[in-house]
């Protein structure tokens, strides 16, 4: 009765443990669907200033009971395949990156600094979720666009009249649809670019923003003493605001001497009317000349 009783008891045990491998093998199988990474980008298109930084931004999802956040990596797609940022000599020292934690998300920004031809190409966003599997995601690739970018001011000093206006010209050479990515503004005075003038209100206005974004005209009317100092074009970075060009005007204020004028004006009348006195005089001088002759001649002949 013993022996009966025993496996009676063990029976409900044995299937007691499957069940419960069963529900754990179910619960985790579960986790780790629940816990796949899915990585989201910004843009799928970057265009970059050649000398200027450059950022690409990577975000995943996963689950919020996970014991370590996820690994995200950056790769760019060479020849022998995806290849990954720190094993390429164009990234060495370039780089630099920080990641941003919310619920269930991390977002992880790569900066490359300063950014030249080299840089162009494809790239793709690793992540890998340790605690739940070694398997790496891959994201969709993200194409970066690397254009050249020079600026071009005429003029690097003017001098203005008082009550009068100014036209200062900068100018902009860049690549296709780098005016997306680029600000371009006027300041006064400040070197770092820091603080810009604004523009199309009082006697500041850009002229030319609406018919040619390559041309920045400054036009200061009704100028005054405090419109004299150093002007500066300034182009920036929408994502970062950092400066990648500048270029200055000094710019002089004269005030207009009316008394200066008067005197100017009387010397040139006075030079004026001496020239006539004095063509008028050999005029006549030359006419009695021509006269005396003429007559000198006729005596002769009557002689």
């Amino acid at each position: 009765m013993d022996r009966q009783q025993s496996k009676r008891v063990m029976m409900p045990l044995s299937r007691l443990f499957l069940i419960i491998t069963w529900w754990m093998s179910a619960v985790q199988g579960h986790s780790q669907k629940k816990c796949e990474l899915e990585l989201a980008y910004s843009k799928s298109t970057i265009y970059a200033v050649e000398g200027a930084e450059f950022s690409l931004s990577c975000t995943t999802n996963y689950c919020r009971n996970s014991s370590s956040p996820p690994e995200l990596n950056w790769c760019k797609q060479t020849s022998t395949g995806c290849t990954l940022l720190p094993q390429l000599k164009d990234f060495v020292n370039r780089t630099t990156s920080y990641s941003h934690f919310g619920p269930g998300t991390m977002t992880s920004v790569l900066q490359i600094s300063p950014a030249h031809m080299n840089h162009r190409g494809v790239y793709q966003c690793q992540g890998r979720l340790p605690t739940y599997s070694p398997a790496t995601v891959m994201g969709h690739m993200v194409t970066v666009l690397v254009k050249q970018f020079k600026m071009i001011i005429p003029n690097s000093k003017m001098r203005g009249q008082k009550g009068g206006f100014l036209k200062l010209r900068c100018t902009m050479k860049f690549g296709e649809n780098l005016h997306k990515t680029l600000k371009v503004f006027w300041t006064k005075d400040n070197e770092n670019c820091s603080q810009p003038i604004p523009i199309n209100s009082g006697r500041f206005c850009n002229e030319s923003m609406a018919t040619d974004r390559h041309d920045f005209t400054l036009i200061l009317s009704n100028l005054q003493n405090g419109d004299a100092g150093d002007y500066y074009c300034c182009a920036a970075t929408y994502l970062s605001s950092q400066i990648i060009a500048s270029g200055s005007i000094n710019v002089q204020i004269y005030a207009f001497n009316h008394t200066l004028s008067n005197i100017s004006l009387l010397i040139a009348c006075k030079a004026v009317v001496l020239v006539i006195v004095m063509v008028v005089g050999f005029a006549n001088g030359n006419g009695s000349g021509t006269n005396l002759k003429t007559q000198q001649w006729n005596e002769e002949e009557n002689k």
